[in-house]
């Protein structure tokens, strides 16, 4: 009768030991996979391109046709997106030329945003068309205030692509 306590303990043992393996190797795939993602040249550019986006434009206070760095916000103090600074960049942004310089990247960019209430968008470049291999889209939360003064909460999808 001892035998066969000991020969059932020894199955629920390996049991547990199987699916502690499989845990541990399931997680590190799954970290392995995440830094070989931030690693990648095109990730870190949509990253860095995203982050630029929800920083004020550089000169303060400038228009797009003198704009040296793109950025939505108002300033560094107030990171609500200024509809009027939307405007502008999607009558400039159909220019790729205008939105690589502005935002100091090689790579082609779109830029979407979106409001979730009232429905309004403003599309930044081209959105990529066809089949493509090498592209990467980060997606944002912001709030964007219009000329009246009324805060909207909207999706800022950036898209990097080759």
């Amino acid at each position: 009768m001892k035998g066969q306590y000991f020969s059932f303990d020894a199955i629920i043992a390996s049991v547990i030991f199987v699916l502690a393996l499989v845990a541990l190797l399931s997680y590190w795939h799954s970290v392995r996979s995440f830094l070989d993602f931030q690693n990648d040249a095109l990730s870190k550019d949509a990253i860095r391109v995203s982050n630029l986006l929800l920083g004020p434009p550089f000169p303060p206070e400038s228009d797009c046709s003198d704009m040296e760095l793109l950025g939505f916000t108002r300033s560094w103090d107030d990171k609500r997106i200024d509809e009027s600074t939307l405007v502008c960049a999607e009558v400039w942004g159909r220019d790729q030329d205008w939105l690589k310089t502005v935002t100091e990247s090689s790579n082609n960019l779109s830029i979407h945003v979106t409001y979730l209430s009232a429905g309004g968008e403003f599309i930044i470049g081209e959105m990529p068309s066809g089949e493509l291999s090498d592209i990467v889209k980060i997606r944002r939360l912001a709030t964007v205030v219009d000329d009246d003064g009324k805060t909207h909460l909207a999706t800022v999808d950036t898209t990097v692509y080759q």
